[in-house]
């Protein structure tokens, strides 16, 4: 029975579960039948509480139905595909140069930033590219290769969620399977009980506990400091003069170890959402604070191309402005939603290149953090 967990986002930036959905298929079709009583439930204890987005992991979830219930936007997380590649690469593959290289045209692939006809043609040309690599081919041809069309085909049509989210749903994602993949559990491992069981009691209990070591300051001894330091959390203390970034040479950045200072992290193809970092924690397959850190900086001092999620994003909506549907009753509405985002668009760029763009205040942020859903599988 695969499980899935319905998360929130606070204000500090961690990802909190809210509820676990225990479905009898993969497939996301089924979010139909439970998504109605969720946002019904949820005006029942707030009639005023609004959704500012809502974040899916699966191609095949019905968006439509989120739609419907929640009235909110809906975007997809790809984290679990880049980390799903990345840990696979790291196995199979023990050239970094290689690696490195391997994972920016996956990332290519995954965006369709090449110029190929279609998705299976970025596939084919990856793997002609990197035939050599047959273990990690194999491994690619079997597990992804029947799904990418639909991945593409929905990175096209949604937006993408950014790095922020991603770094939250890693430390959730392995607090949750350090709990439940515990060896002296092994025995209860096939009983759906003993999953209810720990997901409901233990497992919830330690977010119960911190947020009330946050609210009250008691058994502050107690607190695992695992909620407070996501990837994130971590980059935003790391001081701007520790990263070396070369506006004129934008292939490589380093960033001086916090604790090491003899020590410094290469972190490739910086700014993007497939940037690696030779840092222990990404050599584990996950997404290190360097390699955030430094996409702050690409994106604060504009030195780097738009994350390729918002390249993508740009052209499905001025595609769709151009190209528009036959319905005039759809047409109408995707005519001005478009060239309202076009407007926005532009009015940011010009803020940002004038130097007018200020960053959101903190209450601001933390009520659209607040107000973020994000429904995910366990992989």
């Amino acid at each position: 029975y695969p499980l899935s967990t319905l998360l929130v986002f606070d204000s500090s930036r961690n990802a909190i579960p809210v509820a676990w959905v225990i479905t009898s298929s993969l497939t996301g079709q089924d979010i139909h039948k439970w998504v109605g009583s969720l946002a019904e439930r949820l005006r029942t204890k707030d009639s005023r509480w609004r959704l500012n987005a809502f974040l899916v992991d699966d191609p095949s979830f019905g968006f439509s139905a989120i739609r419907d219930a929640f009235q909110c936007r809906v975007l997809l997380c790809v984290w679990h595909v880049r980390r799903a590649w990345i840990r696979s690469l790291l196995k199979t593959c023990c050239n970094i140069d290689v690696q490195r290289e391997m994972f920016k045209h996956l990332g290519w692939i995954l965006y369709s930033s090449r110029s190929v006809p279609n998705a299976m043609d970025a596939v084919q040309e990856f793997m002609e590219v990197f035939v050599d690599q047959s273990a990690f081919m194999d491994y690619f041809k079997s597990q992804w290769s029947p799904y990418i069309e639909s991945w593409v085909s929905c990175i096209r049509s949604l937006p993408v969620a950014g790095p922020e989210p991603h770094a939250a749903i890693e430390s959730y994602h392995r607090r949750l399977k350090y709990k439940l993949f515990n060896d002296q559990y092994a025995n209860f491992w096939p009983r759906i009980d003993w999953l209810i069981h720990t997901l409901t009691t233990e497992f919830h209990s330690l977010y119960w506990l911190d947020q009330y070591i946050v609210e009250t300051g008691y058994f502050s001894n107690l607190r695992d400091e695992s909620f407070s330091t996501n990837a994130w959390y971590q980059a935003l203390h790391i001081p701007d003069i520790d990263v070396i970034l070369d506006e004129q040479n934008l292939q490589v950045a380093k960033v001086i170890s916090q604790t090491d200072r003899n020590l410094a992290y290469t972190i490739w193809n910086p700014g993007s959402e497939f940037s690696l970092c030779d840092c222990h924690w990404s050599n584990l397959g996950n997404l290190c604070k360097h390699v955030i850190k430094v996409a702050m900086m690409c994106k604060n001092r504009q030195v780097a191309r738009p994350l390729l999620a918002a390249q993508i994003y740009r052209q499905t909506l001025l595609s769709l402005l151009h190209n528009p549907p036959d319905d005039p009753v759809v047409l109408d509405h995707a005519i001005l939603c478009t060239t309202r985002l076009q407007q926005d668009i532009k009015g940011w760029e010009d803020l940002s290149n004038s130097g007018l763009l200020q960053q959101l205040p903190p209450e601001l942020n933390s009520q659209m953090a607040d107000n973020t859903l994000f429904f995910a599988r366990s992989h």
